[in-house]
């Protein structure tokens, strides 16, 4: 299975194209998925649209964006077993494009993956299916900590992430939840009781109050300004995208923190996530707020990353 599919690929810090990109999905468990939609994140996409790696994968231009989309199975290796032609899916990463690197890949109008990339949907979908990978994300991370029902939890940042973490914590019955978010319209759909506009807005009634503070944000140094309202011996949780991971220990130590990473997630996390989603435990209309053509991919990118009413922005490529 080969040939070429319209995508939108970095070309250069800070220059997206829609142009054609070849795939080749020669092997046995490769899958072809025509793309219904894909998503833009925010705080994964900005940095490398900076040129400022996530990871330590090194970004070699021309690379390809993209990890949340829906779509439907158009040809199988002849070894694939969890999905046939004609299946709906999600799809997390597209790795078998020849001449540009995939960043997660999924950016384009045919995406060709293995099998292990795609997770069944056993129906056609709908838009809220778009948010599979950002609430398993959550649900990955959220496990890595120790919560009770009275546990009190600030979130830093309510962009796509943090809104996501609000709504998660609620469907498990922890309701003491506080946030920290420039743009009000978020707090708004949060499920946060007080929010702040600047972490200094929490005065000392909340000094050593939280059990968890969770940062989404990517800015690292949030911690310093935020550990004066952590518990004594609880936990910081990083959820962002962080370009350089550096910051003063020695302003957090006399908390004596917890520091939790979490990036990974996995097929597990991703079935949980559907499973929730199908059950309508999760509001998934707030989530989207923007939907383009994909020919308005650049006025896409534009809103997503600098409208503070933007949470999700999606692309439609039907």
């Amino acid at each position: 299975m080969q040939g070429t599919a319209k995508s939108i690929v970095l070309i250069k810090a800070n220059k997206l194209r829609l142009t054609e990109s070849r795939y080749e999905a020669d092997q046995p468990h490769d899958v072809l998925v025509k793309t219904i939609a894909t998503t833009i994140t925010p705080g994964l996409d900005r940095l490398l649209l900076t040129n400022k790696p996530v990871s330590r994968k090194v970004i070699n231009y021309p690379i390809m964006l993209g990890s949340e989309m829906i779509g439907q199975v158009t040809h199988t290796g002849p070894e694939a077993s969890t999905v046939k032609p004609g299946d709906f899916v999600y799809t997390f990463l597209g790795d078998r494009w020849s001449g540009v690197e995939p960043y997660y890949g999924c950016h384009a109008e045919t995406v060709a993956t293995r099998e292990t990339n795609v997770v069944s949907l056993n129906r056609p979908p709908i838009h809220r299916d778009l948010l599979t990978g950002l609430l398993a994300y959550v649900i990955s991370a959220i496990e890595k900590v120790t919560l009770t029902p009275s546990s009190k939890v600030l979130i830093l940042g309510l962009g796509s992430v943090g809104l996501m973490v609000s709504e998660y914590l609620h469907s498990l019955g922890i309701t003491s939840i506080d946030a920290l978010e420039t743009f009000g319209i978020r707090g708004q759909l949060s499920h946060a009781e007080n929010i702040a506009i600047d972490i200094q807005d929490f005065n000392e009634d909340f000094e050593d109050h939280y059990d968890l503070i969770i940062e989404t944000t990517g800015r690292i140094l949030l911690l310093e300004k935020a550990v004066r309202l952590l518990a004594h011996g609880a936990t910081f949780l990083l959820m962002g995208n962080y370009e350089v991971l550096a910051y003063d220990y020695r302003l957090l130590q006399h908390k004596e923190p917890v520091l939790v990473t979490s990036s990974i997630t996995r097929m597990a996390h991703l079935e949980k996530a559907l499973e929730l989603l199908n059950k309508e435990a999760i509001d998934s209309e707030k989530f989207f707020t923007n939907v383009f053509n994909v020919d308005q991919f650049e006025l896409a990118y534009r809103i997503a990353l600098d409208s503070k009413e933007a949470i999700k922005t999606v692309i439609s490529w039907v």
